[in-house]
């Protein structure tokens, strides 16, 4: 529960610049073909995702956090339905890196 609490203590902008750091170590790992590792850190970003969308501050913001969801899920476990690269997927959590 502290984890929980301390999540929802941080700004948005935290909760997507680490979510961003964990989805940065899935590519990372998925580039060098390690899917153990890829899949550690793809499970822990959607987890932190999770998170973030159960927060009741980004109540507002449920669609675009789901949809940063599927993306990352298409893109680094399932088939790239979306035709995201690297750069397009980063790209989402980028932006948030001056809210820090």
């Amino acid at each position: 529960m502290d984890r929980v609490l301390r999540w929802f203590s941080m700004p948005i902008g935290k909760q997507m610049y680490n979510i961003g750091s964990e989805v940065n170590r899935a590519i990372k790992w998925k580039n060098k073909d390690d899917g153990v590792k890829k899949l550690n850190f793809a499970i822990k970003a959607i987890e932190m995702l999770g998170l973030t969308k159960n927060d009741p501050k980004n109540f507002g913001r449920f669609d675009e956090l789901h949809f940063y969801e599927c993306e990352l899920i298409d893109y680094i476990l399932g088939e790239n339905i979306y035709q995201n690269n690297d750069k397009s997927i980063m790209k989402s959590y980028n932006q948030w890196e001056h809210c820090c």
